[in-house]
């Protein structure tokens, strides 16, 4: 279980399959979370159990997690790590909020700060990487101002809701995450609450 300033990060269960199958047939959440496979609850529940491992085992690749608001423990999203490259010291980000009223509240720097931590601290990697679609506007900028830099886009790379689309590669290396004046100020105030 991974903690933040608003989150906690836990293990998903099957008893969660319900929840993520009404979060992955929103459109807008689909948007920002690209990692689902199915909406079918038996293929969500294998996936749970295919999602079962330890960011520890090297030969794991991907490692997804619930997103709990930390006050409540009221779920509210996904987030975790593919593409685990331990050879070439990178890891892909992925990220959604699905429940909406959660959305534009401040759980995706906190989000962000948690996998980061992860990605640089606890696994020794030197970048992670987003990939996002052209079409969410709010993710591009999202990940900019947080700090990530554009590394190109793959021009009509996936195809989305009937049309080829963009999908732009943001990377942030180790010291680029140290120097960003937000995450020193995010941790101090973590360490307050």
């Amino acid at each position: 279980m991974w903690k933040g300033r608003k989150i906690v990060l836990r293990p998903l269960e099957q008893q969660d399959a319900e929840m993520l199958q009404k979060w992955y047939v929103d459109k807008d959440f689909r948007l920002a979370y690209n990692e689902y496979a199915s909406v079918d609850i038996q293929s969500i529940k294998k996936e749970i159990d295919f999602l079962g491992g330890s960011i520890k085992d090297p030969r794991v690749e991907k490692v997804i997690y619930l997103v709990q608001r930390k006050s409540d423990l009221r779920p509210i999203g996904l987030a975790g790590l593919r593409h685990i490259d331990r050879r070439n010291g990178n890891a892909e980000l992925v990220l959604g909020i699905g429940e909406k009223d959660m959305r534009l509240a401040g759980y995706g720097v906190d989000i962000l700060i948690v996998l980061l931590d992860v990605v640089f601290y606890q696994l020794g990697m030197e970048k992670a990487y987003l990939n996002v679609y052209d079409n969410h506007d709010l993710g591009l900028r999202s990940a900019i101002s947080f700090g990530f830099i554009s590394e190109g886009k793959m021009r009509k790379q996936v195809f989305v809701e009937g049309k080829y689309i963009d999908l732009w590669t943001l990377g942030l290396l180790k010291e680029e995450y140290e120097a960003l004046p937000i995450v020193p100020k995010w941790k101090r105030k973590k360490a307050r609450d």
